[in-house]
């Protein structure tokens, strides 16, 4: 698709390709020139405090606590007292 670029270098997005990415107003892209291509990719912004949960060593334990949880290795218990019970025994 052809674009003209605009007053301060902008273009405009087809309404195509908005809609394919779901892309919405004031979302964040990451622009980067790749093999003479300008590469366009929606990203999504973490808070800081949040960033650990994205970690390699923290989603790998998450895949293994959901096989756990998928394979019924799961423990209920009423509350934290017999929780600590459980884990004492």
């Amino acid at each position: 698709m052809l674009r003209k670029l605009g007053q301060n270098y902008q273009i405009a997005l087809p309404k195509e390709i908005v809609r394919d990415l779901h892309l919405n107003v004031n979302d964040y892209v990451d622009i980067r020139v790749q093999n003479n291509e300008i590469i366009l990719e929606p990203q999504v912004v973490i808070p800081k405090d949040q960033a650990y949960f994205y970690t390699p060593p923290w989603q790998e334990d998450e895949q293994k606590a959901g096989k756990d949880i998928a394979e019924g290795r799961v423990t209920k218990t009423k509350g934290v007292k017999e929780l600590f019970k459980k884990l004492d025994s």
